[in-house]
């Protein structure tokens, strides 16, 4: 009797190693589905996997469309010489790349496109050719339950298809750095549709705190930041984790309350069980109970961030309390467990036994 035929899984990504399948070494290695075995493989779009020379690479970094074209080419051709019965792709912009590129060979693959999120949504061109290519991607894995309107409306796509997934991520950092900053602080991390104009009118409002951000020299343009609030851009990761790890407490000002972004530093800064304030913005709800796991402000108000981070200052046991609520809730619910159970169940719902 012949083996049964492996479930083949392609992962497609702009991750630049080569070697990055994304969950495959984190699931079961005798896991089945089906009565099947579980065969990997993975495709980047990233500029250094599509091109060999560097001349080539730099052109490829200038124009990252050429990369991606180059790795989803790929998979379509190696779909074409073997199908796949799985197609991940991941984020929206790869995900519709993927479904307009691999045509007819994709033939019965089911396509998942997961981190399905916009920091800005596609306007133009771009959401009509986005419309046309999400209409037969099988499904859209959010990390919130705001965004499932939110696309479903935007983009035309059938509301079953958008599926809520955990942010499941592993801790940052599994133990303390050496502190950088001696003096005690308070810290926002992260580039991505944020409000560092509020962070800069609060930390004026609380000069006797201390304030750090770690972010990109684009989001203090034209900002004026005030003496007691330090701005390092471009970190390193394990540096920047460091700062928030040592913080005494972690912000998250965010844009607008539509804002469905910052999902890497709030679970992140929970795993380190911090203290935390969050703009009460899309998909924040979702991880952060208020008053429990943490503290939420309306957004843009700098009075209320303000105010929030001057009751975590005064109030020492509700910070113990709310980093340590956060901790066990992103151990329990935001684990790269969590996220391998949430792609087993779905392939055990597209490949019943």
């Amino acid at each position: 009797m012949t083996e049964t035929q492996a479930l083949r899984i392609a992962s497609i990504s702009d991750n630049p190693d080569p070697d990055w399948v994304w969950i495959r070494d984190l699931m079961n290695k005798d896991l089945r589905i089906a009565g099947r075995k579980l065969e990997w493989r993975g495709f980047s779009t990233a500029p250094s996997q599509s091109f060999a020379s560097p001349v080539a690479k730099s052109i490829a970094t200038r124009f990252q469309s050429l990369a991606r074209y180059n790795g989803v080419r790929r998979l379509a051709d190696a779909a074409q010489n073997k199908p796949f019965d799985v197609i991940v792709s991941h984020g929206p912009l790869t995900t519709a790349w993927t479904e307009a590129a691999i045509g007819s060979a994709k033939q019965n693959a089911r396509h998942l496109g997961f981190s399905f999120n916009f920091t800005d949504l596609p306007t133009g061109p771009r959401r009509r050719l986005m419309k046309h290519a999400f209409k037969t991607v099988d499904a859209f894995a959010v990390f919130t339950d705001g965004e499932k309107s939110l696309y479903a409306d935007w983009l035309d796509i059938s509301p079953e298809k958008l599926i809520r997934a955990p942010w499941g991520v592993a801790p940052p950092l599994s133990k303390a750095p050496p502190r950088e900053i001696q003096t005690p602080y308070v810290a926002a991390l992260g580039g991505e549709a944020r409000d560092y104009r509020t962070l800069c009118e609060a930390a004026r409002l609380c000069p006797e705190i201390k304030f750090v951000a770690i972010a990109r020299p684009r989001n203090f343009d034209g900002l004026d930041a005030p003496d007691n609030l330090t701005t390092l851009f471009n970190l390193p990761f394990e540096r920047a984790w460091g700062i928030v790890w040592h913080a005494g407490a972690a912000l998250l000002p965010l844009r607008s309350q539509e804002t469905p972004c910052g999902l890497v530093t709030l679970v992140g800064a929970m795993h380190l069980g911090k203290a935390q304030i969050a703009t009460a913005a899309m998909g924040v709800a979702d991880y952060l109970q208020e008053g429990e796991t943490g503290l939420t402000v309306p957004a843009n108000d700098a009075g209320a961030l303000a105010a929030a981070i001057r009751r975590l200052q005064a109030d020492s046991p509700l910070a113990a309390r709310l980093g340590d609520n956060a901790k066990a809730y992103a151990s329990a619910h935001c684990s790269e467990g969590a996220t391998v159970a949430f792609f087993e169940g779905l392939l055990r719902s597209w490949f019943p036994e």
